[in-house]
């Protein structure tokens, strides 16, 4: 088994990380490579495409599974095949001031992690700073700040 991680802070309040995060139905509307969709009565199954090459190249799909949702400091997602292959996403928040500290880690567990140690790792790193990258860009969109602030009782 290996991980791969980052940590980066974004000047947003936790809870809006925490929404978008966890809002697996719109993850699409700013991952790069990912889209979920929920199976409806299992609260812990998700179904998901992933684009490597965004509309560019195939599409892969497949079956998740939800294995961690720590209110508003956790959420981490499964797939694969035990012995084989399995890589989990996780991410970790943490309150700091006004903005949080994301750490996103992605561990790779099975033979095929092993033998494909060099390719995976590189791919891992790659995934990682894509992803990164739009969750930032997505939080500096003003649209955004509409869709994930916690309403404030003025209208204008």
């Amino acid at each position: 088994m290996f991980s791969v991680g980052t940590a980066f802070r974004l000047p947003v309040p936790i809870g809006r990380v925490w929404r978008l995060l966890v809002d697996i139905d719109r993850y699409g509307d700013w991952h790069p490579t990912l889209r979920f969709t929920n199976r409806p009565g299992d609260e812990e199954r998700v179904d998901y495409v992933y684009a490597p090459r965004a509309s560019q190249g195939p599409e892969l799909t497949g079956e998740g599974m939800i294995v961690n949702l720590d209110w508003l400091s956790g959420f981490a997602w499964r797939t694969g095949m035990r012995g084989v292959l399995v890589i989990e996403e996780s991410y970790r928040l943490e309150k700091l001031g006004q903005g949080v500290e994301v750490t996103h880690r992605l561990s790779c567990s099975g033979l095929f992690s092993w033998l494909g140690y060099p390719f995976f790792r590189r791919a891992c790193r790659i995934f990682l700073t894509r992803s990164n990258e739009a969750l930032e860009r997505h939080f500096r969109k003003r649209s955004v700040q509409s869709r994930y602030a916690r309403p404030s009782g003025r209208h204008g």
